[in-house]
């Protein structure tokens, strides 16, 4: 289901409802809407506002942890070959869409 107009992202802390998780795909085409300046690498800035408009609690700790979590190669940000990474990272925190 792709992202568009008719959804918006939530972070269920409580795990009430049935909203769907969302998908890997769906978080990559999030990553890709936050990839500010089309370069393919996400810098600390771009993941901050990915996980503010997620929903997250504490978008600047989540992009921190995330940063930590996928930059394999510990250069300060996210490349195209760390996505993969940050993907697992996103989706295993159980982000989800709710209908509006």
């Amino acid at each position: 289901m792709p992202i568009n107009s008719q959804f918006h992202v939530v972070h269920d802390h409580n795990k009430i409802g049935s909203a769907p998780k969302l998908t890997e795909a769906q978080v990559r085409e999030i990553l890709e809407k936050h990839d500010a300046n089309n370069d393919g690498v996400l810098c600390w800035q771009e993941l901050n506002t990915v996980f503010r408009d997620l929903g997250a609690r504490s978008p600047w700790f989540r992009a921190n942890r995330g940063l930590h979590y996928a930059d394999a190669n510990n250069d300060g940000v996210i490349n195209k070959e760390e996505w993969n990474d940050l993907v697992k990272y996103i989706t295993d925190l159980g982000y989800k869409l709710k209908i509006k």
